[in-house]
């Protein structure tokens, strides 16, 4: 095996090395694993392929939320029934 050096920020290994116990792996494992993904063509650095859809969709699967649903049309469905809420109140009030 090829032993090599490379540079990260601080707060980056701190979080790796946190992690990578919590999981039962080392840090090395999970860099060599990365690489080889990336090497085979698993895993794209390009950020423009996908863009905001594919990080929505990894942040999702890393923090179980809402896979069924498109964030932005469920927060423009809440905001447009509070805004019809809030006509209601004021109608409300004005009514009295």
């Amino acid at each position: 095996m090829h032993r090599t050096t490379i540079n990260l920020p601080e707060s980056i290994v701190q979080r790796a090395k946190i992690k990578a116990l919590r999981e039962n792996v080392t840090v090395s494992q999970v860099l060599r694993d990365l690489l080889a993904g990336w090497v085979a063509g698993d895993i794209s650095l390009d950020s423009e392929q996908g863009g905001r859809q594919k990080k929505v969709a990894l942040a999702r699967a890393a923090r179980g939320m809402w896979a069924d649903r498109d964030t932005d049309d469920f927060l423009a469905t809440s905001r447009a029934g509070l805004t019809q809420r809030d006509e209601e109140l004021a109608s409300a009030r004005l009514d009295v």
